[in-house]
């Protein structure tokens, strides 16, 4: 008989970034290696878009505002969500947040510790429940899944979960992130977005643990010995106000291009557009797009920090993040010296090529089916 998996699916919905694109991939290809069937659990008012998975994973919504559920099972302790599900071997919480189960074993994503680690640079919303929470979430699972090596160690330090009940399933980029034609990637980001090379590219969402203003401090030294404009994609998060304040005390606003949120699937044709991907992040659990841009052949500038040593693996120029004469330096050497730029995007396609969403999946099932017996 099939395993019997909860899932947590409230993340996927139609604009889904980082932990929306991890739960969407990871569950695709759950699905593809059989073994289990899934139940989709979802609460909130924003529209799950499973697409293609709809057909292959039930789903039950729990018709409350998500945080209303989380104040219900904080204060009472129910209902338990494994019987909201109809009864399930394994639940597998996703988003940090750990309901009440009344039999199932658990599985709990941790995708960063960034609220702990760096809480200035967090929203309040976040750093306050989850920090009250985690560490007991972090002990009541039967098992913790994490990214990278750097997060388990996050977990040990911050949390004292024990270590052995820790996996390192890391993710992977999509199918779809591959070279293309860079003459074909410029035009088309041209005719859809109207952006024109040179440029340099930052993808996620704008807030303070991205380090922007560093990296716009770092742009505006070097602006005049590059003809290169740079383009920011991502929505606005919490408190980026500095963002947009920094480009006008900078006097950049004529080289900062601000396209907002782009679909998902679109990114490939702007990292093979573009001349460099810069990331001079404080924090990652992972990093996706750094793992997009290795993977699409853009050549990488990015911090020395937390998990982003082992996901580029030594196929980027990584400075300090703060040191923003050396992210400058490292914008100009990857820019003007093609032999490094291609050394280094052969070193990246060959380093993400050994992430893959389907051994995502395949460590996430050995953990599930060692939880169920």
């Amino acid at each position: 008989m099939p395993l019997q998996i909860g899932f947590d699916i409230s993340p996927v919905i139609e604009k889904r970034t980082g932990v929306g694109n991890y739960c969407y991939y990871l569950l695709k290809h759950l699905v593809a290696l059989g073994g289990a069937e899934y139940v989709g659990f979802a609460s909130g008012t924003a529209r799950i878009a499973l697409g293609p998975l709809a057909a292959s994973v039930s789903q039950v919504h729990a018709p409350l505002p998500t945080r209303a559920l989380y104040g219900l099972w904080n204060v009472l302790g129910f209902p338990a969500v494994d019987r909201l599900l109809g009864g399930v071997d394994v639940y597998h919480a996703t988003n940090f947040y750990l309901p009440p189960v009344r039999q199932a074993r658990t599985a709990l994503t941790i995708h960063d510790l960034a609220f702990l680690a760096l809480p200035e640079t967090c929203s309040p919303k976040i750093v306050g429940p989850f920090s009250r929470s985690i560490r007991r979430f972090a002990h009541r699972a039967d098992a913790i899944l994490v990214y990278s090596e750097a997060t388990r160690r996050d977990v040990v330090r911050f949390l004292e979960a024990p270590a052995d009940k820790i996996a390192i399933a890391p993710m992977a980029v999509d199918e779809g992130f591959i070279p293309m034609d860079r003459d074909e990637a410029v035009e088309w980001v041209a005719a859809h977005y109207g952006i024109r090379q040179p440029f340099l590219l930052f993808v996620s969402t704008l807030e303070p643990r991205k380090n922007v203003p560093g990296l716009l401090r770092a742009f505006a030294k070097v602006k005049n010995q590059l003809p290169h404009s740079l383009v920011l994609i991502g929505s606005v998060g919490w408190n980026a106000d500095d963002i947009f304040e920094t480009i006008a005390a900078l006097r950049i606003e004529d080289r900062v291009i601000r396209p907002g949120f782009v679909p998902h699937m679109k990114l490939p044709a702007f990292y093979c557009a573009a001349d460099a991907f810069v990331f001079p992040t404080l924090y990652e659990g992972f990093g996706l797009p750094l793992l997009e841009a290795l993977a699409c052949g853009c050549p990488v500038v990015t911090a020395d920090n937390s998990s982003v040593p082992e996901v580029t693996g030594g196929a980027a120029l990584m400075s300090a993040a703060e040191d923003e004469d050396a992210v400058a330096a490292n914008i100009v050497r990857i820019v003007s010296d093609s032999a490094l730029r291609e050394g280094l995007v052969l070193r990246g396609r060959a380093h993400a090529q050994q992430y893959s969403w389907r051994a995502c999946a395949e460590k996430t099932f050995a953990v599930y089916r060692e939880l169920a017996g």
